[in-house]
């Protein structure tokens, strides 16, 4: 494990470079190893295609977790009713067990979408470990289920507006009247459903509608503008998902309080893509004859 707590597994891909040399930009993901998780990693690696980046998937020992294990008053209660201390080594192992298996499943996923990986371990509390290690160039997955709209909220605000990064937020839908039950994120972005774009009527909402455009392109699916001005973002969740939207794509810049990016996603029924800086030069993302 490095000073930053972060230790790389063996059987990782090295990291893959781009032309000149230069690394290539990252779709990075927490992982575990729950059902869920493993759906919103296919999408991750899907992406990750669409966009000529490299897959990286971290998992995050929790440091709270090892916290209370190591107070003198902690106790655990097996199935039987047995109370016992906390035995703070089995739950590491446990941890690093789960985190091999992890390894195993971003692997196949990977490969199968022939995309470059890398795998991490680090210690921390998950979200924020993920959003400080954000850089520019990265996209962020972050699936919200479990996760408090204003913890999710903060580690939009970390990796968007402090690194500059791009976040993909996977939720469950949630908080509108008579909703159906949502497909899987991996069902949800596919050919036919539209890829959507929020333009709130500045150069940024520009860059971000050429983006949208050009990634609908790659991905096989149909492409539209949403104009922002004068509707909330509760409006225009609402809309997207009477719509069917596939994938909700906007600036990070126009989300107001910690909560909005949350609820924006579970109101929206589909993953949303959140912008973390302009795009001056859209590259070219049509799918290869």
């Amino acid at each position: 494990m490095n000073d930053n707590g972060e230790e790389k597994l063996k059987g990782a891909s090295p990291a893959a470079t781009g032309e000149g040399g230069a690394e290539k930009p990252r779709i990075v993901i927490g992982l575990d190893t729950s059902i869920v998780a493993r759906e919103t990693l296919s999408l991750a690696a899907r992406l990750a295609a669409s966009v000529d980046a490299r897959l990286s998937g971290v998992f995050v020992e929790d440091e709270d977790l090892l916290n209370l294990a190591g107070l003198p008053f902690a106790r655990e209660v097996s199935f039987s009713g047995q109370v016992s201390p906390v035995d703070t080594e089995r739950m590491l192992r446990a941890m690093r067990a789960q985190a091999e298996s992890a390894r195993r499943v971003l692997s196949r996923i990977a490969d199968e979408a022939h995309v470059e990986w890398s795998f991490d371990v680090r210690r921390g509390r998950p979200l924020r470990s993920l959003a400080a290690a954000a850089r520019h160039e990265d996209t962020l997955v972050i699936r919200a289920p479990g996760v408090s709209p204003r913890e999710v909220g903060r580690a939009v605000f970390s990796a968007t507006r402090e690194a500059r990064a791009d976040v993909l937020l996977v939720a469950k839908r949630a908080g509108l009247k008579g909703a159906v039950p949502p497909q899987s994120a991996v069902q949800a972005v596919k050919p036919g459903r539209p890829v959507v774009a929020i333009d709130e009527g500045s150069s940024l909402g520009e860059s971000c509608t050429a983006f949208a455009e050009a990634l609908a392109r790659r991905l096989g699916s149909s492409f539209q503008r949403v104009r922002a001005r004068g509707a909330s973002a509760a409006d225009i969740a609402e809309a997207a998902h009477r719509a069917g939207v596939g994938l909700l794509v906007a600036n990070a810049g126009w989300l107001g309080n910690d909560e909005d990016a949350a609820r924006l996603s579970m109101a929206a029924g589909c993953p949303v893509l959140l912008l973390g800086s302009e795009r001056t030069n859209v590259p070219d993302l049509k799918t290869d004859e």
